[in-house]
Order: C-alpha cells, then structure tokens, then sequence
C-alpha cells in the first residue's frame, strides 16, 4: 500500500481499474490475515470446525435476512418506490445489493479521516458593494498576500483543458499583490474570487461581480442565435389563473457518478431534507425511478442533456445555458473540478479553439479557485487516488471541503440575482437566472467521499426551502450517471444497474405543476399527472434537455419540446431503443 501510494497512476477513464486494484488490496490484506488466523484457530481450538460451522450458519441467515431488506430498500425513494405492477421496464439481471452489508467508510477506511483538517482561521475579509477589499490578519507582523484569480469565463477553449492547461493557465495568471491596510484595495468589475494568505494562514474570498445593476442585457450574435422561429408553439393562456407568466428561475445541481441509491445510501439526510420540498399549494417534488443514462460516461450523458444529442452534427454547437442566456436568462455556472463542460465533453466539435464559449453563454462563470494547487496538483499527474479532483480522500481548501466553498458562491448568486424586500419597487425588476453546479464528490472509486457532501446540500435545500424560492424555481439535482468504477460495478450486477440508474429529482412551483396537468388532462387520455406518471416511465437525460428548453422559452414554447420534456407523460412501455439507449447499455427491460 505504501508502495501505491508513492507509485499513484493517477485516475482517467482507462485506468479506472487503478482504483479497484487499491481497493481490492485493501481488502485483501487483511482478508488474508482473518485467514491466518483461522488457520491457528483450527490447529489450537478442539472441535473449531463445529464452532465455525455454528458461526458460518448464524452469519448466514444473518446476510440472508438483510439482503432481503436491502433488497426492498433499493427500491425505496422519497416519496414512493419503483412499482413492478406496472406495465413498464424492470431492471434485468440479479440486483443483490452486497454493498449495503459493508458499514459506512469500510471502502476507504484506510484512506484516512473524511473531515478536513482544521486551520486557525486568522484572517478576517470580505469584499464591499463597492469591490473594496478589507482584511484583518491577526498574526502579528506578518504581510499580507492577495492572491486575484484570474476571470475564466472569457478563456478560449484551448486554455481550458482540465487535462493539461486549465490549472496551469489559472496558477500562470493570477496575480500576487500585497496588502496595505491603509491603501484601498479595489478589485476589477470581472474578479468572482480572491485568496488572502497571512503568516501560514489562507481564505478564499468570492463575490458575484459585475453586480446585477451593472450587468447589460445581453443580445446574442446573429450568427449563433438560438431563437428561432417556431410555427408550432403554445403561449400560456392568460385566462389560466394558476399559470405564472414570468419565467422562472432554474438551477441545477449535477453530481458526478451518483445513482439513484447511492444518492439515499450516502446522503441521508439531504434526502429528508428533500422530502419536504413537497409542499402544497408551493411546490411539488418528482423523482425518477427508472431514469436510465445513455452511455458509460459523462461526456455522452451530458451532451443528452446539454445538447439534446450525442453527436451533433452543426459545428459549433451551445451548451443549454446559451439557449436560457439567448432568451434573457441570467446565467451562471460553478465548475468545481477545474474544467469546462464545453472544452472536455464537447470540444470536438469547435474547429477553432480561439472560441470562448463561456464567454458566450455565460455571465458568471466561478472556476479558478477549484484548480489552485491545494487541491489541483500542478507538478505530477493530478488525477491521483489521494490527490486532486477525483481522489479517494476528502477534498478540502483551506480548512473546509471544497463543495463548501461552491455552495458559498451560489449563496451570493441567489441573494445577488434575486429582488430583495428592501429594493425599491422600480427597481425589482424581474430578470429570471438559470445556474448550473457540477459537485464532483461521488466521481471516485469507493463511493465512500459523497459522504462528505451531506451536511452542506442539505443546508442548501433546508435554505431553499425556508427562503420561499422554490414558489418560482425549478430546482433540479441529478447525476449525469452512476458509479462507474470501485468493486461493486466490477463485479456485481447490482453496481452495473446502479451506474445505468443516476439519481433525478426536481422541485416545481405549484403553478407550473398544475399547468402541467391541465395541458395534459386536456391533450389526451392519460388520467394521471404526467410527472406522476414519469416517475415510473423509462426516462432519460434527452427529456432532461427538452425540459430545460420548455423552461428557458416559457411562457411561449414549442409543442415538439414540451412533448418530448418531463412536464408531458412518456410512452407507457417505452423501451431502451424507443429511448435512445443503446442496447449495450440497457439495464431496463420489458418482458
């Protein structure tokens, strides 16, 4: 293990087996001891065979009955549970949940604590309205570093390879500058982010910049305008009292390589948590039984999502975000994995990588603090098992995990982005905003660093919940697919259903839900409420994208994308092949 440790190959896609083997090691040695033991055991102790069998015997009923019982919980979800009445797909194949047997930390327990470790917090800063920066340092006699992260957003892809140049272009281009307490410290209209160092002491400071007052609107080039004309669209009808005619606001919580159990096994209370989203006469909550991913990764998945297809064939194609931007959305997007959707996922597809496409489809984009060299190596290969953003061990920055910091920002954004009590009348001008957040906490071998992400995205939903937003916002968290690495997919079935079965739930106003159901009750026979019914229909990141679309062109949308969105029922028996999944992929069959 030592050994490994020094010799760490790193984690891509082709060496994903470099995790099981750690993981495989870890187990097998002290295998190999329990081993050992009973071996002396049978030589020393009379009659062991006898007590072994007794033990081997009450061991077994013991693993029986809780398989049992796992069994029926994989099928439990926060408001009901995957219905094998129905008419619709089954998963195929022996789902015998064996990872539920193995308590909580036994993948990477030798991996060391989960929590990060503390540092005195001796630095107190903040950023004013004005972008003035104030610190005090409370370690006598020591200067004062400020570190300017440089504003990704407007970086052309081909700085932006999280394989090879993203991290290098963000520790190339940030600034060092020091402090004096008797200069004003003023930061350009374009920094989210700054690092205070002091003595052995740093903090990460962040800030919604330009603020919302001096964000023009935006007009797209007509080169690559996404507002086409639609000869079959549907206007919200105004004499529909529940349907609200204001866009609303949307954000987007994608884990990384979480499946819908996975999502209920590690993240406890952020479930519960979740539960409650349920309110009426507010908000409704859906979630997705039989949501299957349309490839092994995350490339295809999101392209699904993002795109609306897998391999677009018009060059130069916008990620979602440019289609909600293009329709005067505000929008935003936290990449806490250093990278960038557009570059390592679709890349190919831009001839000239001179394009910035945040830049384009983008207002915030926060990005730079992910790749500093605390948590993104910048000497060696950073795709460690106990280094950077993939590794097997908490991912922390300056004290606190890194998903801390990201949820931070998104805090600002929301009370950046929407019209305060206080605010004059005239000036609460309605602007809707859509934020995306990818969270890389579950894209690891053990399955056991999501963990970490429940105290933090619980608090979140709690604040979301309190705070009266979700009466205009569609909240959505979902994974792109399941975990697609450690002992569990490699060797049992029920690790391959779970990476085809990524967890989606989505929170909807009661108005928007309501319409829903109206415009279904009215177009055909289906009786039931199509989310309703969706929860139990094979269901897929295309209809992620259609819904997204419904979503940014509200209250005026095509018919085709409303249709094809989850806010309308799915074929009842849908199959792999009527879904877009390929057959190598399909882990939900009909009879």
């Amino acid at each position: 293990m030592a050994g490994l440790y020094k010799y760490d190959h790193g984690e891509r896609f082709e060496q994903h087996g470099f995790y099981n083997l750690l993981v495989f090691l870890a187990i097998y040695i002290p295998l190999n001891l329990v081993l050992g033991v009973l071996y002396v055991l049978w030589r020393k102790v009379d009659r062991f065979p006898a007590y072994f069998a007794v033990v081997v015997l009450v061991g077994g009923i013991y693993v029986s009955v809780s398989l049992v019982h796992y069994r029926k919980v994989f099928d439990q979800g926060l408001r009901g549970s995957f219905d094998y009445s129905l008419d619709e797909c089954t998963w195929s194949g022996w789902n015998i949940p064996l990872v539920d047997l193995l308590p909580a930390g036994t993948q990477n327990f030798w991996a060391g604590s989960m929590h990060c470790k503390s540092e005195p917090q001796r630095i107190d800063a903040n950023i004013d309205e004005n972008g003035v920066l104030t610190v005090h340092c409370e370690t006598p006699g020591s200067n004062v570093l400020i570190d300017i992260l440089p504003e990704t957003r407007e970086w052309p892809l081909r700085d932006k390879d999280i394989w090879g140049t993203c991290n290098r272009m963000v520790i190339e281009r940030t600034q060092r500058l020091v402090y004096y307490k008797d200069l004003p410290f003023v930061l350009n209209d374009t920094t989210q982010a700054v690092v205070v160092r002091c003595g052995s002491s740093s903090t990460l400071v962040s800030r919604v910049a330009p603020s919302i007052s001096k964000l023009p609107v935006y007009t797209p080039p007509q080169d690559s305008d996404t507002r086409t004309p639609n000869t079959t669209s549907i206007r919200v009808s105004p004499d529909i009292l529940h349907s609200n005619r204001k866009s609303p606001n949307v954000i987007y919580l994608m884990l990384d390589a979480v499946s819908r159990r996975q999502f209920h096994r590690q993240l406890p209370r952020s479930a519960h948590i979740l539960r409650t989203l349920h309110q009426p006469d507010v908000s409704q909550i859906t979630e997705l039984f039989r949501y299957h991913s349309v490839g092994f990764s995350t490339d295809n998945n999101t392209k699904a999502m993002f795109l609306g297809d897998i391999y677009p064939k018009k060059r130069n194609t916008l990620p979602i975000w440019a289609y909600f931007r293009d329709r005067g959305y505000i929008t935003a997007r936290v990449e806490a994995g250093c990278g960038d959707w557009a570059k390592d996922c679709n890349g190919d597809n831009y001839p000239q990588q001179d394009f910035a496409v945040s830049n384009r489809s983008l207002d915030y984009e926060l990005t730079a603090p992910f790749c500093l060299p605390e948590v993104f190596p910048d000497v060696g290969n950073p795709f460690g098992n106990f280094k950077g953003p993939y590794s097997i061990i908490a991912r922390c920055l300056f004290g606190r995990y890194l998903h801390e910091w990201a949820f931070d920002y998104l805090y600002k954004l929301r009370r950046e982005l929407r019209p305060q009590p206080a605010m004059p009348q005239k000036a609460r001008k309605h602007r809707p905003y859509m934020i995306t957040v990818a969270l890389m906490e579950g894209h690891e071998g053990t399955g056991e660093v999501l963990r970490t992400l429940d105290d933090a995205l619980a608090a979140f939903l709690k604040d979301m919940r309190d705070s009266g937003e979700l009466d205009d916002t569609v909240l959505i968290i979902g994974g792109d697919h399941g975990l697609h690495m450690g002992l569990n997919f490699a060797y049992t079935q029920n690790g391959r259903i779970e990476h085809q079965n990524p967890f989606f739930a989505m929170s909807v106003p009661e108005w928007l839900h309501q319409f829903a159901g109206d415009y279904q009750a009215n177009d055909n026979q289906e009786q039931a409420h199509p989310l309703a019914l969706n929860e139990q229909r094979l269901t897929t990141p295309f209809e992620l994208h259609h819904t997204f679309r419904v979503l940014a062109e509200w209250p005026e949308f095509s018919s085709d994308s409303w249709k094809r969105s989850l806010f309308y029922a799915q074929k009842k028996g849908r199959t792999c092949d009527e879904a877009g999944i390929g057959a190598g992929f399909c882990m939900c069959k009909t009879n």
